[in-house]
Order: structure tokens, then C-alpha cells, then sequence
């Protein structure tokens, strides 16, 4: 036997999304990942399977080892066809970034910079949304909230450091 993988058939497509969401709600995020991979390995530019993939990739960064992927879900993320739907994704990859900060004791202080680089791409993807879609907008005001919740402040420069010791 043959350790190779299998092709999905094409049909099958709308089945599989099913599945690879069912997974995501499960909190099984690498079987959604491996899906949407059979998925795009078939179809490269099902933005549906994107979509997933990103969210899948995105949930598993609350793993200290899987920090790495952010550059995978960036490639991905513009490969998206809608320009508010990749300022969106990556408005929600920096929060996720930032989430995951607020969680180690010695990042907290870099949350911050994720949260306002996440607060950016909101406020971009909110003057391109679709009518009646308020997506940015909930992820701002929850970005808001956990900044003042977590009196998460901007990061002292290292000149600020100095003078602050020498006083």
C-alpha cells in the first residue's frame, strides 16, 4: 500500500465544506484544515474552502507551536477575491495574534500592536462591507473592549526605558 493522498471528487465539494465546518465546531480544526487542503487541491480558488481554511489555520494559533502559520494564513488570505473580505481576514488574523499575546505572561505588552493592526484592517473592511453586513464592526468593539478590559496600553519606546531607569 501506497502512502499517497486521494483526490475528492469535484462533486463532492459542497459535502465536504459541510463536513470541514462541522469539524471547526467540533474544535477539531486540523481535520477542517485537511479538508479544505482536499478541497483547494481540487478547486485553488474556492473561496468558500479559503475562508475555512483560513479559520481552521487561525484557530490553532492559540498553540504556541503553530505561530508559525501566520504567514501561511497571510498567503491565503490574498488569495481571497474581495478586497473587504481580505482586509477582514486580516483584521481577524492579527486579533487572533493578539488574543493568543494576551495569554503569555512576557507578551502581553505586544498584544497591543496586534489589537491596533487589527483595529486598522476593521476599519477598512467596514467602509468596503456589504450592505447589512456589520461583521468589522462587531470585531472592532470586542477589540475595543478587551484593550480597556486588559488596560492594554502602547509599548514604552526603549528611550523611554533609559530615562526612566536613570531617573
Amino acid at each position: 500500500m501506497e502512502l499517497n493522498l486521494h483526490d475528492i471528487n469535484a462533486n463532492s465539494i459542497e459535502l465536504a465544506l459541510d463536513r470541514a465546518r462541522q469539524y471547526r465546531s467540533l474544535l477539531e480544526p486540523e481535520m477542517a484544515e485537511s479538508i479544505c487542503l482536499d478541497i483547494l487541491n481540487i478547486d485553488e480558488d474556492n473561496q468558500q474552502a479559503l475562508v475555512l481554511y483560513i479559520l481552521s489555520l487561525s484557530d490553532q494559533l492559540h498553540h504556541p507551536d503553530k505561530q508559525a502559520q501566520s504567514k501561511i494564513i497571510q498567503q491565503a488570505i490574498e488569495k481571497l477575491d474581495s478586497e473587504y473580505r481580505r482586509h477582514y481576514y486580516a483584521g481577524l488574523l492579527n486579533e487572533r495574534q493578539a488574543r493568543f499575546l494576551l495569554s503569555q505572561p512576557m507578551s502581553r505588552s505586544f498584544a497591543y500592536d496586534y489589537f491596533i493592526e487589527a483595529l486598522q484592517y476593521y476599519e477598512q473592511a467596514e467602509q468596503l462591507r456589504p450592505e447589512n453586513n456589520d461583521e468589522a464592526i462587531l470585531r472592532w468593539n470586542s477589540c475595543i473592549r478587551t484593550i480597556q478590559k486588559e488596560k492594554l496600553e502602547p509599548r514604552r519606546d526603549n528611550e523611554d526605558v533609559l530615562i526612566d531607569m536613570e531617573s
